[in-house]
């Protein structure tokens, strides 16, 4: 964890230990990138959408899993159903409140653009270099971890 270099800076908070990311990834890039960055207690992986729909739907395999605090929405390779991903997700009345985080490594205006009008809380241009890429991660992890207040789940 980060220390304050200056006595009056404030510490970034710690981790909280019930703070969970499900990860929906095409490459192993992204894996490799929240290991390298530390991020591994809490962090959950699809390879697809549909595995991210019943995981967030709790349907199938996945109908005892706790709800993710965060979505990591890697598009790198299949852009196009990701979207419908992140339009489903963000059109549900008890799933629209989990920040979705996409990512890709193109940055093409027409699909930024959509990653915002579906209500994607923000897009990201992922570099190909893991070293920067995991300075991301942690940079990401930190604030929608410990800096933003989240949306209480539905029924808390």
């Amino acid at each position: 964890m980060p220390v304050a270099s200056h006595p009056d800076e404030l510490e970034i908070a710690a981790k909280p230990q019930e703070f969970e990311i499900l990860v929906v990834v095409d490459t192993l890039l992204t894996v490799d990138a929240f290991r390298a960055a530390g991020v591994t207690s809490g962090l959950r992986c699809v390879t697809d959408g549909e595995d991210a729909l019943m995981y967030v739907r709790r349907e199938g395999l996945y109908a005892d899993v706790r709800i993710p605090n965060l979505i990591f929405l890697d598009l790198s390779q299949s852009r196009i159903f990701g979207l419908k991903v992140l339009k489903a997700i963000k059109s549900t009345k008890e799933l629209m409140h989990i920040p979705i985080v996409v990512a890709a490594g193109s940055d093409d205006p027409r699909f930024i653009k959509k990653v915002y009008e579906f209500n994607g809380n923000c897009f990201i241009r992922k570099p190909g270099e893991l070293k920067q890429f995991a300075r991301f991660i942690e940079s990401c992890y930190q604030f929608w971890a410990s800096v933003v207040t989240l949306c209480p789940k539905p029924n808390a």
